[in-house]
């Protein structure tokens, strides 16, 4: 009987498939430390002396794991990060996470345009609560407030131009959309042209692809918006990320939204990634 138990734990051994990993052969921890410290200096993560255990892991996988893995530049990381903790109000960590960007080069002007940018998506009072905290980061490391301004329309022109940019980036169905809205609802199409790229879009400092990045990263982690979210990847290709960077996004979108989100936010990507390869 003992060696029937045996041949079968053998068997069940055997069925098993062997997988090399991803995350073999580097030390995780000494890379989390080295990357917290160049962003951080000595200070510890508020709530880590109280659980080690949990901080340690978050650590390891958001510091060694998620920046070895995504793909894109450091700026691109750390507006990612500053966005989709800005749409999930997670306050705490957004004030870390704007220290961080400054301290490795992102630019004052760049985290306070991408959060301009996210307003039309998750809406003015998030965004002020972002802003707060982005400018009393600012204030505490010398930056003068307030910064340049980047806006390139005005009232005259922001609903010509915002709606010239719309059908330049994502074509004639754009026309046709607005020709197919009932009278009664065509002031929402009006304000979509004018305010998310009219006000929005049109604003300096980041580039096109940048926005289509944040753009995408936000209406990921809502994780309501699977139209729009397939439209924005698409669209964040068609601006000049390649497959990988919009991976990139999705990778370090991961540690704040959990992976239910990661996942269909994965699967709406190969969709758009299948059917432009048949193209």
């Amino acid at each position: 009987m003992k060696g029937i138990i045996i041949f079968c734990a053998l068997i069940s051994l055997l069925a098993v498939p062997v997988y090399a990993s991803t995350l073999d052969g580097y030390d995780r921890a000494a890379v989390a430390e080295e990357n917290y410290r160049q962003a951080n200096g000595d200070s510890a993560m508020s709530g880590e002396e109280r659980d080690p255990e949990f901080y340690a892991v978050m650590k390891k996988y958001i510091y060694a794991d998620i920046v070895r893995q995504a793909k894109i530049s450091t700026t691109e990381r750390k507006l990612v990060e500053i966005v989709v903790l800005t749409t999930n109000q997670n306050h705490k960590f957004l004030r870390r996470v704007v220290g961080e960007a400054l301290s490795l080069g992102v630019k004052a002007l760049e985290i306070r345009e991408a959060l301009y940018h996210v307003a039309p998506y998750i809406g003015f009072p998030k965004v002020c609560d972002a802003l707060d905290i982005a400018d009393e980061v600012f204030t505490e490391r010398g930056i003068a407030l307030p910064l340049e301004p980047q806006g390139t329309t005005t009232d005259a022109d922001r609903f010509e131009k915002g709606l010239a940019f719309q059908v330049g980036a994502y074509g004639d169905r754009i026309n046709q959309m607005r020709d197919s809205t009932p009278d009664y609802q065509k002031h929402l199409q009006d304000d979509l042209s004018a305010f998310c790229f009219g006000d929005t879009y049109t604003r300096g400092t980041l580039s096109y692809k940048m926005r289509e990045m944040l753009t995408m990263a936000v209406i990921g982690t809502l994780g309501t918006g699977e139209p729009q979210y397939k439209s924005h990847v698409a669209g964040t290709l068609e601006a000049g990320a390649t497959n990988e960077e919009v991976i990139g996004i999705i990778t370090v979108m991961n540690p704040y939204i959990g992976f239910p989100r990661t996942l269909n936010a994965l699967r709406i990507a190969n969709e758009v990634f299948s059917e432009r390869a048949k193209k």
